[in-house]
């Protein structure tokens, strides 16, 4: 029978995707049940103002878009991002984020002419190609900001768009639609089969 992953599973998979950089607000949060919202009318903001959600939540939109299970938007990951910054991240973390944020939406504001959220789909993905560009070339979480900011920062923290990353997919795939719905979870698998088409497994990577 097919069952949702734990939160530390997802996170463990998480460290292994991203070499086990994962951040200690992130890993307390997991620890602290923080969940995804599934109502916001009533939400007032804790650490990002209004601007800085909508570029988080449009971010969170491109990187896990609605498909045929809602997307990292539909579940609400900008107003969970907003909670980790306001509660899990140091006075420190927190500060740097929010001033990543600014930088980054002055920024393509400066370079595209109009806010992240205004582009269109195929302006957005230019941006998140560029993004992840300047990621990779600054490469690990003690290099600084690189590129996406302008900045001669050298504090050693995490580049913005890696960071956003990790909260978007933690957020997301900690999520009950995240979690049960995207991916597919066999507590008791089968026999092993070391090659077999996506379409045999309904078309969804297994969390193994």
């Amino acid at each position: 029978m097919a069952n949702s992953l734990s939160r530390r599973q997802i996170l463990e998979r998480m460290a292994i995707a991203s070499g086990g950089a994962i951040s200690l607000a992130i890993l307390s949060a997991c620890d602290g049940d923080v969940k995804v919202p599934t109502e916001t009318s009533n939400i007032t903001l804790k650490a990002l103002i209004e601007n800085q959600l909508e570029l988080v939540a449009d971010i969170a939109d491109t990187i896990i878009p609605d498909t045929e299970t809602l997307g990292a938007k539909s579940v609400n990951v900008h107003y969970l991002v907003d909670e980790l910054a306001a509660n899990w991240m140091t006075a420190d973390e927190r500060e740097g984020f929010l001033k990543d944020l600014t930088t980054l939406d002055e920024r393509i504001k400066t370079e595209k002419g109009v806010s992240f959220s205004e582009l269109d789909l195929d302006g957005r993905g230019a941006v998140l190609d560029q993004l992840g560009a300047e990621m990779l070339a600054a490469g690990g979480t003690n290099t600084g900001l690189g590129d996406i900011t302008n900045s001669d920062d050298n504090t050693g923290r995490k580049h913005i768009y890696r960071e956003l990353r990790e909260l978007i997919i933690f957020g997301y795939y900690t999520s009950e639609v995240g979690a049960t719905e995207e991916l597919s979870y066999d507590a008791i698998p089968g026999e092993y089969s070391g090659c077999i088409p996506l379409s045999d497994v309904g078309g969804k990577a297994w969390s193994i």
